[in-house]
C-alpha cells in the first residue's frame, strides 16, 4: 500500500500543483485545460517523467511511467471538471507534502531538479496575487498573507521565497536548487510564464 500512495501522492497530487499554479498565473479555468495548453501540459508531462517518476517505486502491475500515462489521460478528460482554483488551494501543505519530498531525492541524488524548480517558482508568482492579464487571484491559502508578502519581496530578491523555512527548510540552502529557481522568477517576471515553460520544455 506504501508504494501505490507514495506513487499518488508524487505523481497525481504533485502533478496536480504543477499544472494548476501556471494555470492560475495564465488565466486556465480547468485542469484538462491546463493539460489541453501547448505548454502547461508537456511541462507536466516532462517533469513527471524525468524528474518525479525516477524516485517513485513500481508497483505490481504498474511502473511509474505508466501511471504517468494513466494521471495523463484523467487529467486530460473534459468531462472530469476539476478548477484550478480547488487544486491550487493550501500550496503551502501541497507543495511541501507531494513536490518537496522528490525535490529533496533529486537533489540528494543527482538527478535533474529544473521543472521542480520552475513549478517552486511559478507557485511563487501565483503567490503574489495577480495574474498575468492583471486579474486578481483571490486569497487561496490559509498562510496567503504571508505568502503575498515573501512573493512580493521575491521580485527583487528570489531568495526571500526560499526563506520560508517553516516550507522549505534547508533546502532554501542548496545552491543547485536556489540558483535554479532563481533564474526560473527571474524570467518569469521579465519574460512571463510562457517564456519560463518554453525554455524549460527545450533542454
Amino acid at each position: 500500500v506504501h508504494s501505490y500512495e507514495s506513487m499518488k501522492i508524487r505523481i497525481l497530487n504533485g502533478g496536480h500543483q504543477i499544472l494548476a499554479n501556471p494555470g492560475e498565473i495564465l488565466g486556465v479555468e480547468f485542469i484538462s485545460g491546463c493539460m489541453a495548453h501547448p505548454l502547461i501540459g508537456p511541462f507536466f508531462r516532462k517533469i513527471a517523467m524525468e524528474e518525479i517518476a525516477p524516485h517513485v517505486d513500481p508497483v505490481p502491475g504498474m511502473t511509474p511511467e505508466s501511471y504517468v500515462d494513466l494521471i495523463d489521460r484523467r487529467f486530460s478528460n473534459p468531462e472530469i471538471v476539476d478548477t484550478v482554483r480547488r487544486v491550487a488551494f493550501d500550496g503551502s501543505s501541497r507543495h511541501t507534502g507531494f513536490l518537496l519530498p522528490t525535490l529533496q531525492d533529486a537533489l540528494s541524488k543527482g538527478t535533474p531538479i529544473d521543472g521542480l524548480a520552475l513549478a517552486e517558482a511559478l507557485w511563487a508568482r501565483m503567490c503574489e496575487g495577480t495574474r498575468e492579464d492583471g486579474t486578481t487571484i483571490a486569497p487561496n491559502d490559509p498562510i496567503w498573507d504571508k505568502l503575498t508578502a515573501a512573493a512580493q519581496a521575491a521580485k527583487d530578491d528570489p531568495q526571500a521565497w526560499l526563506n520560508q523555512r517553516d516550507l522549505y527548510g534547508g533546502l532554501a540552502d542548496n545552491p543547485r536548487f536556489s540558483d535554479s529557481f532563481a533564474r526560473w522568477l527571474n524570467q518569469i517576471w521579465a519574460d512571463g510564464a510562457e517564456s519560463a515553460l518554453q525554455g524549460y520544455l527545450q533542454t
